[in-house]
């Protein structure tokens, strides 16, 4: 079949409307699960500090004659430790006749780009989080950085051969984790680390973080490694093949695929309390508007924020794993 002679079809004809949804999909993910799970403090100023403090091991041995004398018991001071804010910024530069220019799927650009500049920001300071970033002072001449759960974790570990943490007891943390030999993530590393945890501290995470790959080696623990059908009454069967809680002898863990762990330190998994860690902000989140200089508008979206791991003792991490 042809058309008929002189027939005027779409091809032909200028000026038709064009079809663009109103709207803009956004594929990337959003969420950041452990600045969400974790506190939030306030900072004041660049050095954001904090004070832990241990009680003496127990003794069997504490015994004393009835009326002697005493004298003091041997005290200990708290650890006074820190971490540096570090500022993270975006800018969103438009052109003042794109912001005057009618657009699909959002009424204003710069709002558009300021929105998602915010959300951008939340995912790099859950990345610093997670990073095995140390602290960096800072100067006129040099950037500060918040020390990040790799360097901030030293008490209750498993690394592999050569690896190891220095231990942080004041101020800031600014030696890297050494990297050991690498292996693969298996259950005894699990179990030694939560032993090490309960022993230390008494108190039980519950929280685990790691990559989505390692989560694929997890749901093969040996525990959970057998899939099981449940035959629903009146449904359909359900073949489970992963597991998102794990019951230790010492806690029940929330297993928490991190997608942000993958690129920011793809070889550690994490072991939390979120009731001993947070956050702390110099002000928060915001925007500002910048001085126009030309035929663009400009918008700065930053945030000021450092890590702060309270009590050491409750978490715990297994490095050097092969991603």
């Amino acid at each position: 079949m042809t058309q008929p002679t002189n027939t005027f079809d779409s091809y032909d004809a200028i000026g038709n409307r064009e079809d663009l949804q109103d709207k803009i999909y956004m594929v990337s993910p959003e969420k950041t699960p452990i600045v969400s799970a974790i506190g939030r403090f306030k900072a004041t100023q660049r050095l954001h500090e904090w004070q832990r403090d241990n009680l003496a091991t127990p003794n069997k041995d504490n015994a004393v004659i009835e009326g002697d004398d005493r004298t003091g018991t041997s005290l200990t001071p708290t650890d006074r430790v820190a971490n540096t804010v570090q500022l993270f910024d975006k800018t969103a530069v438009v052109s003042s006749t794109q912001e005057k220019t009618k657009s699909a799927g959002r009424s204003s650009e710069m709002k558009y780009q300021v929105s998602k500049c915010m959300v951008e920001l939340k995912r790099d300071l859950e990345a610093m989080v997670l990073s095995n970033n140390p602290a960096v002072q800072g100067n006129s001449t040099t950037a500060r950085k918040s020390a990040g759960l790799g360097v901030l974790l030293y008490s209750n570990t498993s690394h592999g051969a050569g690896g190891s943490t220095t231990a942080h007891t004041s101020g800031l943390a600014t030696v890297a984790p050494v990297a050991g030999t690498a292996r693969a993530f298996a259950e005894a590393q699990l179990k030694t680390v939560m032993q090490s945890i309960y022993t230390n501290s008494g108190e039980m995470p519950t929280i685990i973080s790691m990559t989505p790959s390692h989560k694929g080696g997890f749901s093969a623990f040996t525990g959970i490694a057998l899939n099981r059908v449940n035959l629903k009454k009146g449904g359909q069967a359900t073949i489970v093949g992963g597991a998102d809680v794990y019951v230790s002898d010492f806690g029940e863990l929330t297993v928490v695929p991190n997608y942000i762990q993958a690129t920011a330190n793809s070889g550690t998994v994490f072991i939390l309390n979120p009731e001993y860690a947070g956050i702390a902000y110099l002000g928060g989140f915001k925007s500002d508007a910048l001085a126009k200089t030309g035929h663009t508008e400009k918008e700065l979206v930053s945030v000021e924020a450092a890590l702060v791991v309270t009590s050491e003792k409750a978490h715990g991490k297994i490095a050097d794993l092969t991603p």
